[in-house]
């Protein structure tokens, strides 16, 4: 089962006991007070599709594989790290509400 599906089930059965299910709650809270309209839907995998099927095989075979050791240079992080701190100033710049500065359209 994907985690998108799982996740779902999760959300349905309010499972709080899962990070994405609550951070999902709280976007959309956060939404839905903004007066936005959220639709889901369920879009099927690729099921169907030789290729894709081939990909998911293989990694699913991966799991299987024994984890090695191995060190991985510090300079190697940096992007990842980079990323996960604009994501989380990302968060919170959305949420300032109020923000005259988010009336400046740049593009």
């Amino acid at each position: 089962m994907s985690d998108f599906m799982s996740s779902l089930q999760s959300i349905n059965g309010f499972n709080l006991d899962s990070d994405l299910v609550q951070k999902f709650l709280k976007d959309y809270t956060i939404l839905a007070k903004n007066g936005k309209n959220i639709v889901f839907c369920c879009i099927p995998s690729h099921v169907g599709i030789l290729g894709n099927e081939k990909a998911d095989a293989a990694a699913k075979s991966a799991l299987t594989l024994p984890v090695t050791r191995m060190k991985l240079p510090a300079i190697d992080m940096c992007p990842r790290i980079t990323k996960l701190i604009f994501d989380e100033w990302q968060e919170v710049w959305n949420c300032c509400a109020g923000n005259k500065l988010h009336a400046i359209d740049l593009l």
